[in-house]
């Protein structure tokens, strides 16, 4: 087994008095080392800056996962700078906004390679973005951490291309296992038609017969679509003992509520990409009962203490809330554990940037989202063992045991 690397700063202290970072919406602006403020014993703010590339959906439909990865990683480039930067260079990172569309993603990787010369980039929030912006970093051999959830982003494997979220893979796979514990056969799905919905569209069918699950419904819908209750009504009309929903919100809370309208009658299981604290206030009332799968991160004060991540989850969550105001949803770590691993990418190569893509492969780590083990084969390290299954009880998240 290889030796798990921890570096000092892949777990923050939790500092109350850590300055109120917001979460900016417009593109193109650049987090402060250390808050505009490098402590003068380290030496580091003499030192040219390693420059990396944020590109979060701060505006659109994917803003509710994009503006908490942009405060995660915010707060931690604070933490770094503050604790000496890289190997004794400030981190300086550059935001960029995708405003949740394919096309802006791509000009904005492209802007950071040619105008800031990043050594790596993160993002982006969403699937379709993340897959545009793969293809380009492929190609130019810049090393990219994505924050999108689809297998197809990191399947096959390609040089320097990373992700932090679990794909549509683990978390199917963990329905499943749930479904099969509580003699479930028969299901309805409704996705949405964008490449997230569509990947977890593929995955349920794929896997079905590996559970004795039957697919009884395919419905789709569109990203801003008002109204799902058309294919509510067919599934209705099934003999579908569950339906699972694959969306970002606020299409997922609107399918919510729709089928307690129209008294679907059958539990309803939605994907993480709904799990954060706007999909219960959108949902609201309507919202009772429904279960969904997750990281560990959307419950922390609910992980048992044994659990290998149950430091790193802890910690993380009270610096976020110090500086925040509120407690991070699973988006936000998957941008703490994006930088994590970057920044421990740039520690191995030794600074050599050319070296970073190679040097990842090799990298464990222990993060908010799971164990990290990349290799040369799997650039996700991720498995389907560190997601749970929550259920929506009197308006919060509860872990099922």
């Amino acid at each position: 087994m290889k030796k798990r690397i921890v570096s000092k700063w892949l777990y923050p202290v939790a500092i109350a008095s850590l300055v109120m970072l917001s979460a900016c919406g417009g593109g193109g602006q650049q987090a402060q080392p250390s808050g505009g403020e490098q402590p003068a014993a380290t030496g580091a703010e003499s030192k040219e800056p390693i420059k990396v590339g944020a590109i979060f959906s701060l505006t659109g439909p994917n803003s509710p996962l994009g503006v908490p990865e942009k405060q995660a990683v915010e707060l931690l480039v604070k933490e770094i700078n503050g604790s000496g930067g890289v190997d004794g260079r400030p981190l300086e990172v550059v935001f960029e906004d995708d405003k949740s569309d394919n096309t802006e993603a791509v000009k904005a990787i492209k802007k950071l390679v040619s105008k800031e010369k990043v050594v790596a980039v993160l993002g982006s929030s969403g699937t379709g973005p993340s897959l545009g912006m793969a293809e380009f970093a492929a190609a130019e051999k810049l090393p990219m951490i994505s924050m999108a959830a689809a297998d197809q982003i990191t399947n096959p494997v390609r040089a320097g291309i990373f992700k932090t979220p679990h794909t549509d893979v683990h978390g199917t796979k963990r329905v499943f296992k749930y479904l099969k514990e509580k003699g479930i056969t028969k299901i309805a799905m409704l996705n949405d038609s964008n490449p997230y919905g569509s990947g977890w569209t593929t995955q349920l069918k794929k896997y079905a017969p590996e559970y004795g699950i039957t697919v009884v419904a395919e419905e789709k819908y569109g990203t801003k679509d008002p109204s799902m209750s058309s294919q509510l009504t067919k599934i209705k009309g099934t003999d579908a003992q569950v339906l699972i929903v694959a969306g970002t919100n606020p299409g997922p809370a609107t399918i919510v509520k729709e089928a307690k309208q129209l008294n679907l009658g059958i539990p309803i299981i939605s994907s993480h990409g709904s799990a954060n604290s706007k999909f219960l206030e959108l949902v609201g009332d309507a919202g009772e009962g429904v279960l969904m799968v997750a990281g560990k991160l959307l419950v922390p004060d609910q992980i048992d203490a044994n659990d290998p991540q149950a430091a790193i989850i802890k910690k993380f969550s009270e610096g976020y809330k110090a500086a925040y105001n509120e407690l991070p949803d699973g988006f936000a770590g998957y941008g703490y554990d994006g930088l994590n691993l970057l920044v421990e990418g740039l520690k191995q190569a030794g600074g050599d940037a050319s070296k970073l893509g190679e040097v990842l492969e090799k990298v464990n780590y222990v993060g908010v989202t799971g164990e990290f083990t990349f290799s040369a084969d799997d650039h996700n390290g991720l498995t389907e063992d560190s997601m749970i299954m929550v259920e929506v009880k009197d308006g919060k998240f509860q872990i099922l045991k």
